[in-house]
């Protein structure tokens, strides 16, 4: 992985080979072997389509666990992976409005975290991500952030996506796309360029 020699040290996989060992062969295995790739459809795109765009955001959310862990200021096993995709059940393997991750901070307080990551320079939120954390929010009083790493350059954005007003002007549908309804993130919540260490969650401003 290229980006593994861009990052700063600090949070560089010690191991690339055991790392896609573990990320992308044994995923693919365990998806192969339950008969899931084949059947995965979103959209009417072919299923390897899915299975390829599905596997970037796995990798890249595994990739950056450590750098979480720094940032959250937690260990890895205080970070909770709770989405809805099941790697042997092709009912459950989905992609739902539940975040990826939950991350158990030193202070008692919870924050569900969704990790997406872009390769075009197109950085958008999807407005059922934005609507189920609102829910989560209200009913559990849970934050919700979405970090969003810009892989093409090399920026990431923390968006806290429970507290998005529902009239904000960065609110768009891209005609080209079927997404629907999305949140355009501005240039303002990228705070962390990857040449350079990551921030604390306890530094970063949301206002």
């Amino acid at each position: 992985m290229k980006m593994n020699d861009l990052v700063v040290e600090d949070i560089k996989v010690d191991n690339l080979d055991s790392f896609c060992d573990k990320n992308i062969k044994e995923v693919f295995n365990k998806l192969k072997t339950h008969n899931i790739i084949s059947r995965l459809n979103n959209q009417g795109r072919r299923p390897e389509e899915v299975y390829f765009s599905w596997m970037r955001g796995f990798v890249i959310s595994s990739y950056f666990l450590n750098a979480l862990s720094q940032i959250f200021e937690v260990n890895i096993e205080n970070i909770d992976l709770i989405g809805d995709d099941d790697l042997v059940k092709i009912e459950a393997f989905k992609r739902t409005p539940k975040a990826d991750l939950q991350i158990n901070l030193k202070n008692g307080e919870k924050v569900r975290i969704e990790v997406q990551s872009g390769f075009q320079g197109i950085n958008d939120i999807k407005q059922h991500k934005v609507l189920e954390a609102k829910k989560i929010k209200r009913e559990e009083n849970i934050s919700s952030l979405v970090i969003h790493f810009d892989l093409y350059n090399g920026q990431v954005a923390f968006v806290k996506i429970d507290e998005i007003d529902d009239d904000s002007v960065n609110w768009i549908t891209r005609i080209y796309t079927s997404e629907g309804v999305l949140y355009n993130i501005d240039q303002n919540y990228f705070v962390w360029k990857l040449t350079e260490s990551p921030p604390k969650y306890s530094d970063l401003s949301f206002n």
